[in-house]
C-alpha cells in the first residue's frame, strides 16, 4: 500500500465518515465514499477501547493485509475506512478476510465476477 493509496489526514477520514455509506459486520465496519480520483484509497483506523498500542497496530496489521489481499479486485474511485470492531480481537485472520470480502461486495466496491476461485487465499501466520 504505497502512499498514495493511503488516507492520512484526519479531514480525509472525516469526509468518509460523514458524507459516505457504512457497512456494518460483526467484526468490522466498511465505509465507502466516491472520490475524483483514478485510484482506491484506504485507511484503518482502530479505537483505544480494543486495547494498547500493541493490539491495536496488530490489528491494523490483520485488517490491511487482508485488504491488500482484494486490492486488484477493487473499482478504482473510492476512498474506503476500515474500522475493526470489538469481536475482531479474538477473531481469526480468515474471518476477518471473509467477512471484509462480503461487506466490500455488498457495497459495491468489489468487481462482481473478478477472483471468485481465481486467486487462492492469503494465509496469515499471526495470531488466530
Amino acid at each position: 500500500m504505497g502512499k498514495t493509496e493511503r488516507l492520512r489526514k484526519n479531514k480525509e477520514f472525516s469526509r468518509v465518515f460523514k458524507l459516505g455509506k457504512a457497512f456494518v459486520g460483526e467484526k468490522i465496519v466498511v465505509y465507502t465514499f466516491e472520490n475524483t480520483l483514478s485510484c482506491s484509497r484506504v485507511g484503518v483506523t482502530v479505537s483505544r477501547k480494543l486495547g494498547g498500542a500493541v493490539e491495536r497496530n496488530q490489528l491494523k496489521r490483520i485488517v490491511r493485509e487482508a485488504w491488500r489481499a482484494r486490492e486488484g479486485e477493487l473499482r478504482k474511485g473510492f476512498d474506503l475506512v476500515l474500522v475493526p470492531r470489538m469481536k475482531a480481537k479474538d477473531a481469526s485472520f480468515r474471518e476477518i478476510s471473509v467477512e471484509l470480502q462480503q461487506l466490500l461486495m455488498k457495497s459495491g466496491v468489489l468487481e462482481i465476477g473478478v477472483g471468485c476461485g481465481e486467486k487462492p487465499d492469503v494465509v496469515w501466520e499471526g495470531k488466530g
